[in-house]
């Protein structure tokens, strides 16, 4: 079946995909903005845990956690182990 489809008709589903990601870069970047996470880590100076950067802004951690995470994930923040620590939640997060 798959050898009487088009190129273009083959390539429809990868381009879906790459829709769908797309909208989830934007979102994690305007969820960050909204939440007033870039301003925060510019006004620091200073690399930030997730517990630190959701405490200040009144949110969850895990929430904080995850967005974080994210936004490392799309090479907008930076993330470095906290120095003696094996925690995950210890993770400093930085602009790059």
């Amino acid at each position: 079946m798959a050898e009487h489809l088009s190129q273009s008709e083959l390539d429809y589903p990868f381009k879906l995909l790459e829709y769908f990601n797309g909208f989830r870069v934007s979102k994690v970047i305007f969820s960050a903005c909204e939440l007033g996470v870039f301003d925060l880590l510019l006004k620091s100076q200073e690399a930030m845990s997730a517990q630190h950067v959701a405490q200040e802004l009144g949110t969850s951690v895990d929430g904080m956690e995850r967005l974080l995470d994210a936004l490392v994930g799309i090479e907008i923040l930076e993330v470095e182990r906290a120095e003696g620590t094996g925690e995950e939640g210890d993770n400093l997060h930085s602009l790059q």
